[in-house]
């Protein structure tokens, strides 16, 4: 469980694959500032940038500000997937076709 803001944004940012300043530079805020959070020197961060990290990465606001909730935004995420899908190749797609229907049958 992921009890603070500095562990839930650390989260976020580790499995965005990115670097600091890289996400930093993604949501519009210097590097400094997100190292900040992530090593809880600040605890607050506004609804916009959480708004605009779910609209980005698929990460629900509420549970980004709070802690409360499914972390993922639904929405949010199955938008960020199918831009995914949208870039694959033809033999890509074939292989997450396959990967479904192994899965859900």
């Amino acid at each position: 469980m992921k009890n603070t803001l500095a562990e839930r944004l650390t989260y976020i940012v580790e499995q965005s694959g990115l670097k600091q300043t890289a996400f930093a530079k993604s949501v519009g805020v210097t590097p400094n500032y997100i190292s900040m959070i992530m090593h809880g020197k600040k605890d607050l961060i506004s609804p916009t940038l959480a708004m605009l990290i779910q609209f980005l990465y698929g990460y629900s606001a509420n549970w980004l500000l709070n802690g409360i909730g499914p972390m993922m935004d639904k929405k949010s995420y199955i938008k960020r997937i199918n831009e995914k899908l949208e870039n694959l190749t033809s033999e890509e797609i074939e292989k997450v076709d396959h990967y479904l229907e192994e899965l859900y049958g």
